[in-house]
């Protein structure tokens, strides 16, 4: 048992290794692109012959699509939030792992565990220096006189060099051209991209040594008891919110939607449908929030009030998706006005994919017996991921130039904004008759930056800019 205990250690350490020199050199690294994914393949394959138990590894799948990002896009709006999303998948990975994770416990809970699991790593740190330093702790000791030797000889050789230099011209010039000559070999950013690789290597460190050293503690469970609400006031609450929605979705269907109402004085019917669509969005978050509280304090009754609160309930998850229509097409018609952005882009997708939350909200107010914010979850980490491998700049670009060949040569200073996944998009531009605008579209192929050091800032996206950039020449 000790001899697969220290074949467990040299394995990890060896894991520590390469997750230290993978981060620094295909992650940590300006303008990465396809190195990101080769190193999570290469996490993929380390962690696969670690792992006690595989399944858990089916969260590679999420993480592999998150990396793909900088591979196929060249933005970076998603960089910052990948590296968040990627740090809650693994500490996820690792409480399944070790048997603490469950689709169907309350996700409350669980939200608050994968959290306090994430920083759980930072514990660890120091374990593989105290591993190396049992391995042979005669050699350890050597070595810790070594240092000690190296320490206090530098004050003395400093103080040496400083003299001698005084003294002799020539031997100051050779101690500056040698100093000049480290300072271009050793580069700071070398040394930060080092320091932040043995981070991040740590950190994947003290993950797997959480899975080979866990142990079941036991946890009171938090959200597991709804409580019974007084169905009285649920019910009146209810109630009078919906005399309010019903109210306003009657106007809706008068004025926004039939687009035959005589409006008030004043507004014309395209201002008056552009407006209001944060505060329905707004109101959209804070109905699903009612009905889950609703449904939470009264699934354990099953009196004529529980009944009459599902049904509230069912109707107010019925006034929530017109309200999410009315949303959309209150943007769309502001888009159709003034162009997609990238938030109007992701108010689009978001719009969508909550409504498809409210399909399942229904289902929850009928069966209130799965995990509904589970579903919530996934249907967030679906959208999230879609937007990591979907190109928005494309869409917004194709949307932006046929608006700007419709309306005759207006409104293109947004879309020269975007990255290089909209080349493509703004290639067309060059089929304008306007020669100020074909100057600024090479300007926008100029500023690209295509420069990197290699392989492992080769990134499908600015790739084709190098043909886009050579039409150039041609008009």
């Amino acid at each position: 048992m000790e001899e697969l205990e220290q074949n467990i250690k040299f394995k990890l350490l060896g894991y520590l290794l390469v997750s230290t020199i993978g981060f620094s050199y295909l992650v940590f690294i300006r303008n990465a692109g396809i190195s990101v994914p080769i190193f999570v393949i290469i996490q993929f394959m380390c962690l696969y012959f670690l792992m006690p138990r595989k399944k858990p590894l089916l969260l590679f799948i999420p993480i592999f699509i998150l990396s793909l990002n900088s591979f196929i896009s060249a933005s970076t709006i998603w960089r910052a939030a990948n590296f968040f999303v990627t740090i809650a998948l693994f500490s996820v990975m690792s409480l399944w792992a070790v048997g603490d994770f469950s689709i169907k416990g309350e996700l409350l809970g669980f939200i608050y565990k994968t959290i306090g699991n994430s920083f759980k790593p930072f514990r660890h740190f120091r374990i593989p220096m105290k591993w190396l330093s049992e391995i042979n702790k005669e050699r350890s000791t050597t070595i810790r006189r070594v240092l000690m030797g190296v320490g206090a000889s530098i004050p003395l050789l400093i103080i040496i060099l400083i003299v001698l230099s005084a003294a002799d011209e020539i031997f100051a010039r050779s101690i500056d051209d040698f100093l000049w000559t480290v300072s271009n070999l050793v580069r700071m950013d070398a040394i930060f991209r080092i320091i932040v690789g043995m981070i991040a290597g740590f950190y994947l460190f003290g993950i797997i040594y959480i899975i080979y050293t866990y142990k079941a503690k036991y946890e009171v469970a938090i959200f597991e008891q709804p409580m019974n609400g007084d169905l009285i006031i649920i019910n009146i609450v209810l109630g009078s919110i919906l005399i309010i929605y019903t109210l306003f979705v009657a106007i809706q269907f008068r004025y926004l939607f039939a687009a035959s109402g005589d409006l008030p004085f004043g507004l014309n019917y395209v201002e008056y449908a552009r407006r209001g669509f944060f505060e329905l969005l707004f109101l959209s978050g804070l109905n699903i929030t009612i009905i889950l509280v609703a449904i939470w304090l009264t699934k354990n009754q099953s009196n004529i009030g529980a009944k009459i609160s599902k049904s509230l309930c069912s109707y107010l998850c019925v006034v929530t998706i017109i309200l999410l229509i009315s949303s959309f097409y209150r943007m769309s018609l502001y888009s159709s006005e003034f162009g997609l952005t990238r938030l109007r882009f992701l108010v689009f997708g978001f719009l969508i994919f909550e409504a498809i939350g409210l399909i399942f909200t229904q289902i929850y107010i009928i069966k209130p017996k799965f995990n509904i914010l589970a579903i919530y979850s996934i249907i967030a980490l679906t959208y999230y991921l879609l937007l990591n491998v979907i190109s928005m700049d494309v869409f917004i670009a194709r949307n932006q130039v046929e608006r700007y060949f419709r309306s005759g040569g207006n409104g293109i200073d947004y879309v020269l904004t975007l990255s290089a996944d909209a080349a493509g998009e703004i290639s067309r531009l060059y089929d304008s008759d306007d020669y100020n605008t074909r100057q600024r579209v090479r300007n926008y192929y100029i500023r690209i930056d295509l420069d990197n050091d290699g392989w492992r800032q080769w990134n499908l996206a600015t790739a084709r800019v190098g043909r886009y950039r050579r039409l150039t020449s041609e008009y």
